[in-house]
């Protein structure tokens, strides 16, 4: 698969739902078989795999990667919108949308429109501009099309 990634130009996002797994993400990197940086995001609060939607958690797996390693969070229900908020407030890149997240508000179905656009707004707010296709190439490491 490593060798797929380099010969199609391509950069694969580690998914990582425990410390294992950003621990075997830094050891095929000392291997050789992932080029840097690593591309991670942490999977958090997803019933039965094992680590909780928490800022602890986050912090947690964070502090084990290396300097400069873009990160995000991928975190499940009405554990999204304060997780997304702690991304862009501690440097790193958020998901959202309808596959981790059915609701607006509480009894309140979403739309991933709207959930995106919450997002667009608290970044704003926070002082923490969207990336333009060519910045997140650039954050990303990923060559355009």
């Amino acid at each position: 698969m490593a060798r797929a990634f380099r010969d199609h130009g391509v950069r694969p996002e580690i998914e990582c739902f425990d410390s294992g797994h950003v621990g075997l993400a830094l050891q095929l990197r000392d291997e050789g078989l992932l080029d840097d940086p690593l591309v991670v995001q942490f999977v958090l609060g997803v019933p039965g795999t094992g680590v909780p939607a928490t800022l602890a958690m986050v912090e947690h797996l964070r502090s084990m990667l290396p300097a400069g390693t873009p990160w995000s969070v991928c975190a499940i229900g009405q554990a999204q919108l304060p997780l997304n908020a702690h991304c862009i407030l501690a440097g790193g890149h958020v998901r959202t949308g309808l596959e981790d997240n059915l609701f607006y508000r509480r009894g309140e179905r979403a739309t991933n429109a709207q959930l995106v656009q919450r997002v667009v707004r608290l970044a704003g707010e926070l002082e923490r501009p969207v990336a333009t296709p060519d910045e997140a190439r650039a954050i990303l490491s990923v060559r355009k099309g």
